[in-house]
């Protein structure tokens, strides 16, 4: 669940932009000395204490200034034949539909890694509003934990049944993503949900390809999407600005958003070997 939320709090950043904090988050500031240090009483703060500046950045060593990284990838830029600073993306090319559809029965055959809870103390933890029926296997997981598994799961119910961004995106979006990842409970459930949606496997297959048969929107929004999610994150400016032109920025923020709770989600689940609800 850690790595899983520092997946999701990197792709939100980045995604959107944020640049880092003058004082870096005041990591470095140090409180009064003291027993009572961190219990000074409220009316005594007139005002809050100016931002130290403050960044995590150190000189390199002259020995190592000139080096170049045996263990990076790295991209050699074409007009200086040195090394660039572009991030690196490589993972195995897509495999074939024959391999996704026996990884996909496989995972419906699978028994999870992890204990799960069980489904009536399970369903005391989700909110109001959820699905009635058997509880799926990444809320029982989630449940372990109370009080944060709390909070987890209202969240990822929150990004699938609110927001401006339709159902169908939604789930073309998991789809892209959880290939990316090799995510097969993810996976599973975003093919069930774009069959619920009259979908066909030859269209869902299609998320697979090159993207022609959809609009520019689409392209830019799925491209988003996948470039965000990517481990390294390689989304660049150019691409969440072609995005914003088509969309819009409330749709981009949003997307941004609901992608990086499925990379937190594709981590969470696929790391525990769910199965896939049948």
């Amino acid at each position: 669940m850690a790595v899983a939320g520092y997946n999701s709090i990197n792709r939100w950043k980045e995604g959107a932009g944020i640049p880092q904090s003058s004082s870096g988050g005041n990591f470095g500031s140090r409180r009064p000395e003291g027993a009572n240090a961190g219990t000074e009483k409220v009316a005594e703060k007139t005002e809050r204490p100016a931002e130290k500046p403050h960044n995590y950045l150190t000189p390199t060593s002259p020995k190592f200034q000139n080096i170049i990284t045996k263990v990076v990838p790295l991209m050699i830029d074409e007009k200086t034949g040195k090394p660039s600073t572009q991030t690196v993306f490589r993972r195995a090319p897509l495999e074939s539909r024959a391999d996704v559809e026996q990884a996909l029965a496989t995972a419906r055959q699978r028994e999870p890694r992890l204990p799960l809870v069980d489904e009536p103390k399970a369903r005391e933890l989700v909110p109001e509003g959820f699905a009635d029926g058997a509880l799926p296997q990444w809320v029982r997981l989630l449940a372990t934990f109370p009080t944060s598994g709390k909070g987890r799961i209202a969240s990822i119910h929150s990004s699938e049944s609110r927001g401006d961004l339709k159902p169908l995106l939604k789930a073309q979006v998991s789809w892209i993503i959880a290939r990316q990842d090799r995510a097969w409970y993810a996976l599973g459930q975003a093919q069930h949900r774009l069959r619920e949606m009259g979908w066909s496997d030859d269209q869902i297959f299609k998320l697979d390809g090159d993207w022609s048969e959809f609009t520019p929107a689409e392209r830019a929004q799925f491209r988003l999407a996948r470039q965000l999610a990517a481990s390294p994150i390689v989304l660049t400016d150019t691409e969440t600005t072609a995005a914003v032109k088509l969309v819009g920025p409330r749709d981009v923020v949003q997307l941004i958003s609901y992608t990086t709770n499925r990379a937190s989600f594709n981590r969470i689940t696929e790391s525990a070997g769910l199965q896939i609800e049948k």
